[in-house]
């Protein structure tokens, strides 16, 4: 993943990568990248370095791929082979440390491995794109409306691990409503609004939860009308999330295009990739409707129900 520019100088890059509160996902990504960014600026080849750690240069490939972990001492003995200074290798060590620890939400034993990675990217995220062309967003769903749409997925086999998706979605909308650091800038279909999950009281909460949290500081939410007619993303939902500022003027951390189906995930990170999804949001921001006409159209949708 590109976390760090091409052209930032892994020195520079390392200080910034060793964060102490970093979602283990964030920290064995850029580890990846701040190891195979140093063997190639050394000029040493991946059998090369692989031998000289004592592993097997398809496990180093894995490593560099951010695919699995390595040892903490493994990763700063092949920062001192590359050439790198004590300090930086240092650095290299505490970050593998980070890459190990467990996140968060996998107390929650239920989740898919595929979803790991998109949690660990949530956690660390200062800025959401969304558009969701069936469902209400799952940082803005109730926890009835989450555990209804839980108990439909084919691959949840029981009530309790349906109770544990939904208390899943709950743990994570923290974040709107506690430190507000990430937001949320949601599109969502028309269809969300009539699609019945859960029967009409569970819908009913749902919608009136909906506009409660639309109107957070920190959420933008926007109705795309079925008088919008055609739109750029026929296809289906997706998302874009952001990271913040690493406080460093030289270095960035690219942005991330997610799109989920049946049996996983894409995570897309060529720039190439998240520009035509960027493209794509815009066109259906054009589309949408203001916040106010939103709150609205939810209003409307609410009124069914009353």
């Amino acid at each position: 993943m590109h976390w760090v520019s091409d052209t930032v100088d892994v020195h520079v890059c390392i200080r910034r990568c060793w964060v102490a509160d970093a979602s283990p996902t964030v920290a064995r990504r850029t580890l990846a990248r701040v190891l195979r960014q140093r063997r190639e600026s050394a000029r040493i080849t991946a059998a090369k370095a692989a031998s000289h750690a004592g592993m097997h240069a398809a496990t180093l490939s894995k490593v560099e791929s951010a695919t699995t972990r390595i040892q903490p001492g493994t990763a700063q003995a092949l920062m001192k082979f590359y050439g790198a200074s004590e300090e930086d290798s240092e650095a290299v060590f505490e970050l593998a440390h980070a890459a190990r620890r467990r996140g968060w939400w996998q107390s929650y034993k239920s989740t898919p491995a595929w979803f790991d990675a998109y949690l660990g990217l949530e956690t660390e995220a200062s800025a959401i794109r969304d558009y969701q062309a069936e469902l209400v967003h799952g940082l803005l769903q109730t926890e009835e409306y989450a555990s209804a749409l839980a108990r439909a997925a084919v691959d949840v086999a029981s009530e309790s691990e349906a109770q544990e998706h939904a208390a899943l979605r709950m743990a994570r909308q923290e974040r709107l409503t506690e430190d507000r650091t990430l937001h949320l800038d949601a599109i969502m279909s028309e269809a969300a609004l009539y699609r019945e999950v859960g029967g009409p009281e569970v819908m009913s909460s749902q919608l009136r939860q909906l506009r409660e949290r639309c109107e957070l500081p920190n959420v933008s939410c926007r109705i795309l009308p079925f008088a919008a007619g055609e739109h750029p993303a026929g296809y289906g939902s997706f998302m874009i999330l952001s990271f913040p500022d690493s406080g460093h003027r030289t270095i960035t951390y690219s942005d991330v295009a997610y799109v989920e189906y049946g049996l996983g995930a894409l995570y897309l990170e060529d720039p190439s990739d998240v520009s035509r999804f960027s493209e794509i949001f815009g066109g259906l921001e054009d589309r949408a409707l203001s916040r106010e006409r939103s709150l609205a159209a939810i209003e409307h949708a609410l009124a069914e129900y009353k």
